[in-house]
């Protein structure tokens, strides 16, 4: 458990979403464990069912351009190098993308030190078990009485 939260709280993340003029609330939300990715800004056309060669340089109307944005949103306790460049979008998007990955890493973290505790603290098998003609504490306090 302590291996997965530490790859789930250290490894940074890239967050993949679209946004377009005429919706400008990013969409399309999904993220990556990555390094060394680069953050990319892309623009392109979303007209879905047109023959795009048959347009002969014509106008394609504006609501139908979208932004694909890559954007590098680093760890759990840091923030990415070019996530406040993004702003608003960037730093919402990374936040929404960090908390649940900081609650099930920290949760993970702590299960897998309260693991490590018991493991040390419990002993391997029951005092009970390791003598079986022992007798209970109140019959050995009668016999050394003489009763």
């Amino acid at each position: 458990m302590l291996l997965i939260a530490a790859w789930v709280l250290l490894v940074p993340i890239t967050a993949v979403y679209m946004t377009s003029d005429a919706n400008p609330a990013p969409r399309d939300v999904s993220s990556m464990y990555s390094w060394w990715t680069t953050e990319q800004d892309l623009v392109y056309s979303d007209v879905v069912g047109v023959d795009l060669a048959r347009l002969d340089h014509t106008y394609v109307e504006q609501d139908h351009l979208a932004n694909g944005i890559r954007l590098g949103c680093g760890n759990v306790f840091t923030t990415g190098s070019h996530e406040q460049l993004q702003e608003p979008d960037g730093p919402q998007v990374c936040s929404g993308l960090e908390t649940p990955r900081r609650i099930i890493g920290l949760s993970l973290l702590g299960l897998g030190v309260f693991g490590l505790l018991a493991a040390v603290k419990l002993p391997a098998r029951a005092d009970r078990q390791s003598n079986r003609y022992r007798q209970p504490y109140s019959q050995r306090r009668l016999l050394k009485r003489g009763r």
